[in-house]
């Protein structure tokens, strides 16, 4: 990544991933050595985290897909830099989607529009009623929130557009996802991470609302943090993929595609700049509290962020509302495919964020820079902060 400079402003506004891990781990834990009068004086944070990335990226492959890393403590920006582009661009924060459908479910129980988590499948989806068993229909939307529905689980081969192949191919998305959930049965109620289950969120933000997902976001969660969606893009995907509307995607500022019911897709493909991205977090860091609104309420933004349910295959890593929570380092965090992350450290009152780009004809697919290296690196990056200045 080419140096840029990084300055301080004020606002409130898969086959190395196990090497590259490791490395960043061995960084993490040098970096926390016992403590000796004979230490020089401590390297200021933004020169400390520059370090920090040359250190990483001189081990590790994924630098040239970084666009942007951003560092906030105490509301305040300590490190900023951007890599061949610029503050105003804006990039498929895909993964990190998931973040914004359940933090929209939050704010749509907060309204009285979703009587809360023990809602069922049957009671938030009457237009898909058709498609509903009396099993699925006794869903509840706690189970959807952290993947212990059983719904289709995310698969680990998928094409460049960052969902399940065939899913692109249905004409009812949800229906189709409903009646492959039938099909599959209740399972045994553990973690099992479902793109599709998260699709199934924001369905019922949707049929709560009356409106898309992406327009009740704009009334509800971007226009208070002052994320500006102007002009927004939520262009429907058909079945084939039109060249032309890919294109359109790539080209457009603050997008969000939809399905082929107008539904938002919850799991991926939102474009938004990173410095919405650390409002995201600062939000969730504030308990859902943004220049002295409450946003979504403090028990949602709470309960969104602490564990809930154990993971299988991650360690001791536990999981939220659509948040991974990791206890080792005691922060939270949502990640997106392609390395782009947002950390949250309540104990040094910071968020960081790693933007990355992977195009639609980007030839790593989801194989190349790993979503779990961004976020280790921005843990890594948070660690040269203090937890008790202020």
């Amino acid at each position: 990544m080419a140096r840029l400079d990084h300055r301080r402003t004020r606002g409130r506004y898969g086959t190395r991933v196990g090497s590259m891990c490791v490395a960043i781990v061995a960084l993490l834990v040098s970096g926390c050595s016992s403590p000796s009068s004979s230490l020089p004086e401590p390297t200021p944070p933004a020169d400390a985290i520059r370090e920090d990335i040359d250190s990483v990226f001189g081990t590790l492959y994924g630098e040239d897909a970084v666009r942007a890393v951003l560092v906030q403590q105490h509301g305040e920006l300590v490190y900023e830099q951007y890599a061949e582009s610029t503050a105003d661009d804006t990039w498929d924060v895909r993964g990190v989607t998931r973040a914004v459908t359940s933090t929209l479910v939050g704010i749509a129980i907060d309204r009285g529009l979703i009587s809360g988590v023990d809602a069922t499948l049957g009671q938030l989806l009457p237009d898909h009623a058709a498609a509903l068993t009396p099993e699925t229909a006794a869903i509840q939307l706690k189970s959807v929130l952290t993947h212990t529905a059983n719904f289709a689980p995310t698969s680990e081969e998928r094409d460049i557009r960052g969902g399940p192949a065939d899913l692109y191919a249905q004409t009812d998305w949800v229906a189709s996802i409903l009646a492959d959930r039938a099909a599959r049965g209740p399972g045994d109620g553990v973690f099992l991470f479902s793109d599709m289950g998260t699709h199934i969120l924001a369905a019922v933000v949707a049929e709560a609302t009356g409106m898309s997902p992406f327009r009740f976001a704009e009334q509800t969660l971007f226009g208070p943090l002052g994320i500006d969606t102007d002009p927004w893009w939520e262009e429907r995907f058909t079945p084939g993929h039109p060249e032309a509307l890919l294109q359109a995607y790539q080209d457009a500022e603050v997008a969000w595609p939809a399905d082929t019911q107008g539904v938002n897709l919850g799991y991926t493909h939102l474009r938004l700049r990173p410095m919405d991205l650390v409002r995201l977090g600062q939000l969730f860091l504030d308990e859902g509290v943004w220049d002295g609104e409450q946003v979504v309420s403090a028990t949602w933004a709470v309960q969104a962020t602490s564990p809930v349910v154990a993971t299988s295959g991650y360690g001791d890593i536990s999981y939220g509302y659509q948040w991974w929570i990791d206890p080792s380092r005691d922060v939270f965090y949502v990640q997106g495919e392609g390395g782009t992350a947002v950390v949250v450290d309540p104990a040094r009152d910071a968020v960081a964020v790693i933007a990355s780009e992977v195009t639609i004809d980007d030839v790593r697919g989801n194989h190349g820079y790993a979503s779990a290296t961004a976020v280790g690196l921005a843990s890594l990056l948070l660690a040269n902060l203090s937890a008790d200045s202020g």
